[in-house]
């Protein structure tokens, strides 16, 4: 608290002596000079988006898109990283799950055109941004510093994505764009789709007097790309005793030089496709009325085949040094796996306002949210059989910890096809469904005044959601008497080495595979797995809220309350002792959320912002309910649980910064304080259970309350075009932030309270993109780091932690405006190839998983009229 209240003061200095020192200048007469030298491209996109900013009375920040309607990013949530205090949780290599001052995105609110979204997840509250294609947004915003109209679910803040009204633009208008894209890395596995993007959006005004707007769009990509990747085990590092045993990295009786538990390569191939469509008509036939519906749909498919070669110990090691040793005995494993992941959202909403009195105006919306999620997978494994383990037997090698190498001593043994023995084809299906229905009403008064102006709004909602999951699994095993080896389906693996140093061969070659199961059905045995993963959710809503805000001269201050109570029924079947039993479990609890916002503007160009909030975090669908549910689609089993006795987050936050407007420019400061009881996370453990293939070490994971967890933040941002300078230097123009976290996570293990920083949060992230516009041509070079952080916790073994390395990313643009109506461009993405990385051990020293996703290029052309 010290530290924020020390950078509040020296924030608040910097900017008072700002401002005292900056020339006097008229708002009004300066944007009038920005527009007669540059109207167009990411320079209005930034200008647009201090607009919004400086309008805004809480703590927001803003990301628009240009005069032809493009985000500075393909893929929504990565445009979201130019925000301060925004970090990206990466999922094959793209940008996917916005993470919002510390708080991961299923205890973030995601609304399109305020308007509350349906989750697409497994279990979560999580809106995956990617599939919200960034062409069909006009503008991001992201609300950091809530008010009591604002959904209490909003821990780290309210995503809105704002689609284009007709009433924004003075005529008719088109935009429309194409580009092809060639990434490095793609062929090597399986396909070689094109990858490519076509959108489109038109609207007008219509009517007698134009009361009446419409705007459609759409738009269709598709992506296919290769992804290496190099993993251990999790835990990814054991010990061994004096006697060769092993034992958990970092036990008493262990010798402390750490081991890889296995060497697993991987090969994937994502071919995604993404399609959106939305539409919206407005009518304005006068000041005092406005109505209007909405409506959106967006369908993403990853069509993914990944396959795995890995070697694992079995028994104790020997010859030990403190960066190798001997291994006896072996196994090899060969993985297929090629799940097709489809996502679904679908959004209807209609909304009005009325100022039916002087003063006073009514307002609401009704939303219906619907969003699917169904990814079916089949996979095939063989292993070479342990009876044999000694022809397996390996070297390692640790002398660089990040890529341990496993040398078979025979290496034609451990390749040969031949020696691989099926140990099943499996099926698998998992469904989820989620259906939420909302209706809001408010009720506004505003007195007018110019002097001392009173505001005051009241109004309540009424929200009901269902989620449901299911799954179906099968898995086949050859029957008695049917020799089933890798020979019959092998084909050779990609011959470029992973990371310059793996070979993963043999393979399983999918299509034969396929065809060798179909052609002899008959010879397997079919085992059908319990549903004991399947639940039900049923949510209910209730909040209403009461604000009012008092303007006198340069102050205004905005208090009130929210109050929600939520109700909860969940249905699951858990197994106990081979029996299932459907579990059911209801609930409540009410939570009065308190706020006060103060905003003061002691000069024409500097805002200073306060704000004291209080909100929740409920957990996540699937966490609530009694289900176990068990996943085989990696290499090693997972088993997660339910917890129906979670209690929702509660949050307690503080908030100061100071905006400062420069002709062309904004600079601003923030800093935060949250203090969070009830906080959630996945405990996981490692056990040893027999799920069908005999006894194996399992991951087991389970949703925990914490003791509790504390973020205090710092947020530095400047956004300046170089309008002041002379020709031709006039056409530059910059856009930078920095995040600073400092968080503490206190939670309870089977072996005591542990204290770490908050779990999937980088103690720092920065942004900076440098463009000039000049004329027809545009450029622009941006930089995204993002500090290493903490991904996961093991129950009662620190050195089992994983932890995700900082990473740099670097792209570039050109453009160049043939005309008003024509611009091509080209583009460069991850331009520093970078990858992520994952470590693990005693120093974070250990690989826990590497990935490289090579560099993407695009050109383009976009049509304006």
């Amino acid at each position: 608290m010290y530290f924020v209240r020390y950078a509040a003061g020296c924030a608040a200095l910097l900017f008072a002596t700002t401002a005292l020192t900056a020339p006097a200048f008229a708002a009004e007469a300066d944007a009038g000079a920005v527009d007669e030298l540059v109207v167009t491209g990411q320079r209005e996109a930034q200008r647009a988006a201090i607009a919004v900013k400086r309008e805004e009375f809480v703590v927001a920040d803003v990301v628009s898109a240009d005069d032809i309607g493009k985000l500075p990013d393909h893929n929504t949530a990565a445009a979201l990283r130019r925000i301060p205090g925004i970090s990206v949780m990466e999922d094959q290599g793209e940008p996917r799950f916005p993470v919002i001052r510390g708080l991961r995105s299923t205890y973030n609110r995601t609304t399109i055109d305020g308007a509350l979204v349906a989750s697409v997840d497994e279990s979560g509250r999580t809106v995956p941004m990617d599939i919200v294609p960034s062409v069909m947004a006009g503008r991001l915003e992201v609300i950091k510093t809530v008010t009591p109209e604002n959904d209490g679910n909003a821990i780290g803040g309210v995503i809105n994505v704002t689609t284009r009204s007709a009433f924004d633009a003075a005529r008719p208008f088109f935009n429309g764009m194409a580009s092809y894209g060639m990434y490095e890395r793609s062929g090597d596995v399986r396909n070689d789709k094109p990858s490519y993007r076509l959108a489109f959006a038109t609207g007008r005004t219509f009517g007698d007097q134009d009361q009446w707007g419409v705007v459609v769009g759409a738009s269709h990509e598709q992506l296919d790309y290769d992804i290496p990747q190099v993993e251990s085990q999790d835990p990814s590092v054991r010990e061994y005793t004096d006697a060769g045993a092993p034992v958990a990295s970092g036990a008493p009786i262990g010798n402390g030089i750490q081991v890889p538990t296995y060497n697993r390569l991987f090969w994937y191939n994502n071919t995604k496709q993404r399609s959106g469509v939305n539409a919206k008509i407005e009518y304005r036939p006068s000041d005092t009325f406005r109505w209007e519906a909405s409506g959106l749909f967006a369908r993403m498919e990853d069509d993914e085949e990944r396959i795995e070669y890995r070697l694992e110990p079995l028994g104790n090691v020997s010859a030990q040094t403190p960066t190798s040793g001997h291994f006896e005995r072996g196994r090899a494993v060969v993985q297929l796996n090629q799940p097709i992941t489809k996502r679904e959202i679908g959004l209807a909403r209609t909304e009005f306002e009325w100022d039916f009195a002087p003063q006073w105006t009514f307002s609401g919306d009704l939303v219906y949210s619907q969003a699917a999620l169904e990814v079916p997978n089949h996979s095939v494994e063989f292993r070479t059989v342990d009876a044999n383990a000694a022809n397996y037997a390996f070297n390692y090698d640790t002398t660089e910890p990040l890529f341990p190498i496993f040398t078979p001593v025979n290496q034609a043994a451990a390749r040969d096809p031949n020696n691989f023995t099926n140990l099943q084809h499996r099926d698998s299906l998992t469904e989820t469904d989620e259906k939420t229905g909302q209706a809001r009403f408010d009720l506004a008064f505003d007195d007018g005044a110019a002097d001392r102006n009173l505001k005051a709004k009241f109004g309540g909602l009424l929200r009901s959601t269902k989620r449901e999951y299911d799954s179906t699994q099968f898995t086949y095993k050859a029957g008695p008497g049917f020799n089933y080896t890798l020979a019959e389906v092998d084909k050779a693996g990609p011959s470029e080495l992973i990371a310059g140093r793996y070979l993963l061969t043999p393979r399983i070659d999918a299509d034969v595979a396929m065809d060798f199961f179909n052609a002899n059905r008959s010879r397997f045995v079919t085992t059908v797995a319990a549903p004991t993963g399947d639940y039900e959710v049923k949510e209910d809503v209730y909040a209403a809220y009461a604000q009012a805000s008092y303007t006198w001269g340069d102050f205004t201050l905005l208090g009130g309350l929210r109050y929600e109570r939520t109700e909860v029924d969940s249905d699951a079947i858990r197994s106990a002792d081979g029996v299932l039993t459907p579990v059911s479990n209801s609930g409540s609890y009410d939570n009065w959320l308190p706020s006060l916002h103060l905003q003061w503007k002691p000069m024409e160009n500097l805002i200073v912002h306060a704000a004291w909030t209080n909100t929740i975090g409920r957990p996540d669908y699937g966490d609530l309910a009694a289900t176990e549910s068990v996943n085989f689609d990696g290499s090693q089993a997972t088993i997660s649980r339910g917890n129906p006795g979670l209690k929702a987050r509660e949050s307690e936050g503080f908030d100061l910064s100071v905006e400062y407007y420069p002709a062309d420019g904004m600079i601003s400061l923030a800093v935060f304080t949250k203090d969070i009881k009830n906080e959630i996370f996945d405990l996981s453990s490692t056990e040893t259970l027999d799920l069908g293939r005999g006894p194996e070490s399992i991951i087991v994971s389970t949703p925990r309350n914490a003791e509790s967890a504390k973020i205090n933040g710092v947020e530095f941002a400047v956004q300046q075009a170089f309008t002041f300078l002379p020709e031709p230097f006039d056409g530059f123009g910059f856009n930078g932030n920095i995040t600073w976290l400092d968080t503490e996570f206190t939670f309870l293990t089977s072996a005591g309270p542990r204290v770490t920083g908050l779990f999937q949060q980088p103690e720092i992230t920065t942004n900076e993109s440098i463009y000039y516009q000049r004329g027809p041509f545009e450029a622009r070079v941006s930089h995204n780091y993002i500090g290493g952080q903490l991904e996961t916790i093991n129950d009662a073994n620190p050195n089992s932690d994983q932890y995700w390395k900082g990473r740099h990313l670097f792209d570039a643009s050109l453009s160049w405006r043939f005309n008003d109506h024509i611009t091509v461009f080209a583009e460069g993405q991850n331009l520093s190839n970078t990858g992520r990385q994952e470590v693990t051990g005693p120093g974070r020293r250990y690989l826990q998983e590497w990935a490289n996703y090579g560099r993407t290029y695009w050109i383009g052309a976009a049509v304006n009229f």
